[in-house]
């Protein structure tokens, strides 16, 4: 049944197998997912730096980021999880006559999904002049994937917008859309690692 999925908890390959054989596609929690995974690795930057032995200001910047990333990473795998059952939620509601209330289901995720990473990247970005250079190219990485993960999220919002074209609906999120917009163009992850 799909109610008794979670995605997050299943071994890595079965969780790709069901992503890649379903008949339906899963593009939220396959963006939650590619999130919380930029996330991770965001935070053993800052493991690798205090693995270093760094002190002082280095040091408290290394376990800000940790407490930042915890609860985004524990959240987007929440909404990982939860997009599984959203179809359902989404047809039970609609059933029941509250349409608007149906549609949001499956629009809120994303939109939260595309918020949690677009903050992940602003954070690690702040991180990056504590960064060690051992751990400086994946910090890299994370804010790339990040970024990347924000804006699926941001295209899967945009995508049910043209899907489902109700003025109530695009009054409630073609702002946040554009807001996102805005602040993912706003990252700087680097165009080359030996710039």
């Amino acid at each position: 049944m799909h109610s008794e999925i979670r995605i997050t908890e299943q071994k890595t390959s079965e969780m790709l197998d069901g992503i890649a054989l379903a008949s339906h596609c899963q593009a939220g929690a396959t963006v939650a997912v590619s999130a919380a995974l930029a996330a991770s690795l965001g935070q053993a930057t800052a493991n690798g730096s205090l693995d270093e032995g760094v002190t002082g200001a280095p040091a408290d910047a290394a376990r800000a980021l940790q407490a930042q990333l915890t609860p985004i990473r524990a959240r987007l795998q929440q909404l990982a999880n939860s997009d599984a059952v959203a179809i359902g939620e989404f047809a039970r509601l609609r059933t029941e006559g509250h349409a608007l209330a149906a549609y949001a289901v499956l629009c809120d995720g994303p939109q939260e999904m595309a918020e949690l990473a677009a903050q992940a990247a602003e954070y690690l970005q702040a991180y990056r002049p504590f960064v060690s250079e051992r751990t400086h190219d994946d910090l890299e990485f994370s804010i790339w994937l990040s970024a990347a993960a924000a804006r699926g999220g941001v295209q899967l919002l945009d995508s049910n917008m043209r899907i489902w074209p109700f003025p109530e609906l695009h009054a409630k999120y073609n702002g946040a859309i554009d807001a996102l917009l805005a602040r993912i163009d706003a990252l700087t992850p680097v165009k080359r690692i030996r710039d």
